[in-house]
């Protein structure tokens, strides 16, 4: 990512002020355009590292007058002339409108998170790792899996709350199709795809804790998510499919698919966690 672009709409009478509150600040480029007879806008050029000192320098200056202000942050793909661009890091706000946009409930994401479900049935009852590698690409669990991370790490209950409903909900959804699935399909339990998600092992963790890192970074960074979203989806969705199989056909090793299902997410959590620290961290000391 290039960079950002800052467009801030406000009254004329405060883009001197706008202005001047950013002037010391290292940005690349800063214009403003008269839009009306009482409004202008400033657009302000700047590293992605720096997007949210811009932002918050910005929103202090026009506290008082907040509610007549809109400020957009935009990705710059490229500019010209081409100017270092530093850490790559997006803003504080910017990050947190992506991951809510991810984990906000929608139909769309509940449909897929049922086809998920439908499609990772079918590998497990085959036995086919290709298939449920491929039932993991549509599987929306990346949104609400580092939504908890950053929610607690920033102590920001509407998104935890968001979160945690989001992700249960899902996960009911998906658990819910596989037991009904399970009653009318009974699957063999000693079936290698199946074994594999009962019972956790070191490479389930060191899986789980590189995704949730992965996924945190990949976020941080506005890099693409989407193979980053197939890897989280890996470590969850299987094994709680593989449960819901195991339970509506009568079987006891149900319960090592749930618990593999819950470790898994626990080390995707707290990996992302631990990434949302840092950045925190760095970004307050530089």
């Amino acid at each position: 990512m290039a960079g950002r672009l800052i467009e801030v709409f406000l009254p004329t009478e405060r883009l001197e002020l706008a202005r001047s509150s950013i002037s010391g600040l290292p940005v690349t480029s800063i214009w403003t355009e008269r839009l009306s007879d009482t409004h202008s806008q400033l657009h302000v050029l700047t590293r992605s590292s720096l997007s949210e000192q811009v932002t918050e320098t910005l929103t202090a200056s026009l506290e008082a007058t907040m509610d007549q202000v809109r400020i957009v942050c935009l990705p710059v793909e490229a500019s010209i002339p081409e100017e270092e661009t530093g850490s790559g890091l997006i803003s504080h706000g910017e990050l947190k409108q992506d991951i809510t946009d991810m984990t906000s409930p929608a139909p769309s994401t509940w449909i897929l998170t049922l086809l998920s479900a439908v499609v990772a049935a079918a590998g497990l009852y085959r036995n086919s790792a290709t298939v449920i590698i491929g039932a993991m690409v549509i599987a929306p669990l990346l949104g609400p899996t580092v939504g908890l991370s950053f929610g607690l790490v920033n102590l920001d209950a509407k998104l935890l709350g968001l979160s945690i409903r989001e992700m249960f909900l899902r996960s009911l959804m998906a658990f819910g199709l596989a037991v009904l699935a399970g009653r009318f399909f009974i699957v063999d339990p000693t079936l290698s795809e199946i074994v594999a998600r009962t019972e956790a092992g070191p490479a389930d963790l060191v899986l789980a804790i590189a995704s949730g890192a992965a996924g945190a970074v990949a976020l941080c960074t506005a890099a693409s998510s989407a193979l980053i979203g197939v890897m989280v989806a890996v470590a969850l969705m299987p094994p709680l499919v593989t449960a819901g199989l195991l339970l509506g056909g009568g079987s006891s090793l149900w319960i090592g698919g749930l618990e593999l299902f819950t470790l898994n997410l626990g080390c995707i959590v707290f990996s992302g966690m631990v990434v949302f620290l840092v950045r925190k961290v760095t970004q307050k000391v530089s």
